[in-house]
């Protein structure tokens, strides 16, 4: 029965261990990914300040883009009358 004992308690202690050194582990990849994302928000910091001067520009061109597309839109109903007519016009010559 003594030997049941000591074999339980060295098994505990090696639970213990092992768990041990896989927590720590656990922490220093956590730690080297906290130092990473760190680096990668400082980063996205300076793209942040180095890109802010274009805002206005690309506000200005968003405007610019609104109004193109509102044009194409005109053009495009154009086209699409523009396409009837010819679809009435092939009939009557008996081309389609």
């Amino acid at each position: 029965m003594e030997l049941l004992t000591w074999l339980t308690v060295i098994y505990a202690i090696v639970l213990v261990v092992v768990l041990a050194v896989g927590l720590i582990l656990i922490l220093t990849t956590l730690m080297s990914i906290g130092s990473k994302l760190g680096k990668i928000a400082q980063g996205l910091k300076l793209v942040e300040s180095q890109t802010a001067p274009l805002n206005p520009a690309v506000d200005q061109l968003n405007g610019g883009l609104t109004t193109l597309a509102g044009g194409l839109d005109v053009v495009n109903s154009h086209f699409i009358g523009a396409d009837s007519h010819l679809d009435s016009v092939l009939e009557k010559v008996g081309a389609k």
